[in-house]
């Protein structure tokens, strides 16, 4: 019997974007000061969580974004959880900016973090983090922090997802409190 192992594939970039268009994630704006302490925020769907002992978390940015250069000189950063009623954040923070734009984040309720960076009031969850690493993983960098803080203050009921390329507000519960 001749065994042949399969051919090498390569999904391509688009195949690959569109199966992890499919994998639902929560919403978070990463906030980090810049090099002069202004404002930035970027709206994120890759987050996890890495360690329980000490607490850990990561996310991934854009290598060539305007925010990742701030993050090597941070004095820490922090990721909210947005509310589905917060979409016009999560809009604001994803957008296109050119080298020199600034952030406004006045429309949306907020307070700073001891190190300065904010948490939206408005967010189901918050964590604060000091810098941990950044790790080089391909076109982006993986920043993991140590979480220092999680907010207790904060307003928001339901969660912000993002699948299919949309943003959506999570429906019917599927299966029983038991099954997690």
């Amino acid at each position: 019997m001749v065994t042949t192992s399969p051919p090498e594939r390569s999904p391509g970039t688009a195949g690959f974007r569109d199966s992890m268009a499919r994998l639902a994630g929560g919403v978070a704006v990463l906030s980090v000061l810049d090099p002069v302490g202004r404002h930035c925020g970027l709206t994120v769907t890759s987050v996890a969580s890495v360690s329980l002992e000490p607490p850990m978390v990561l996310t991934g940015v854009k290598k060539d974004g305007f925010i990742h250069d701030a993050l090597y000189v941070a004095d820490g950063w922090s990721l909210t959880f947005l509310a589905a009623d917060q979409l016009d954040l999560a809009l604001y923070a994803a957008r296109s900016r050119a080298p020199g734009d600034r952030d406004d984040f006045q429309p949306w309720a907020h307070r700073p973090t001891a190190t300065g960076e904010l948490v939206f009031t408005g967010g189901v969850a918050a964590i604060e983090c000091v810098p941990d690493q950044l790790v080089d993983a391909g076109d982006h960098s993986l920043a993991i922090g140590r979480v220092s803080a999680s907010a207790t203050d904060l307003t928001g009921r339901t969660p912000l997802v993002h699948v299919d390329r949309r943003y959506v507000e999570p429906g019917v519960i599927v299966g029983s409190e038991d099954a997690a």
